[in-house]
């Protein structure tokens, strides 16, 4: 529950970025790539939170549960590293870009150390 939270949190938070990428009228700056890009990173979170939850909904007992966890968890964990990187990027000529992609990206890495604690524990349950 938390990290569906947490992921709805950074969808929210790359569609509010979008228009202030958008209006960098900096020299140098690529805002019709960047706002692209953020775009695909929304359309991966939207995806992955789909997958995850059409997994966890389905009645049927699938083997390999803990693997999708894990790789689910490894995906947002990469992926809120490469989001700072962009928020980086934005930090000297649009702060409140920047700003926002770290929320992202702290949003992401939250997401998949609660993960990580999850398989943790499920692991431990059935011991």
């Amino acid at each position: 529950m938390t990290v569906t939270v947490l992921m709805l949190f950074s969808i929210l938070s790359l569609l509010a970025v979008i228009p202030g990428m958008l209006l960098d009228k900096s020299p140098g700056a690529m805002p019709i790539q960047a706002a692209s890009g953020a775009f695909i990173g929304m359309l991966i979170h939207l995806g992955l939170l789909a997958y995850l939850h059409g997994f966890r909904l389905s009645k049927h007992n699938r083997p390999g549960k803990k693997e999708i966890s894990l790789w689910s968890a490894l995906a947002l964990f990469f992926l809120g590293i490469l989001i700072q990187d962009g928020g980086f990027a934005f930090l000297e000529e649009l702060p409140y870009v920047a700003y926002g992609m770290f929320l992202v990206a702290v949003c992401d890495v939250l997401a998949a150390l609660l993960s990580f604690a999850a398989l943790i524990l499920m692991r431990r349950k059935k011991k």
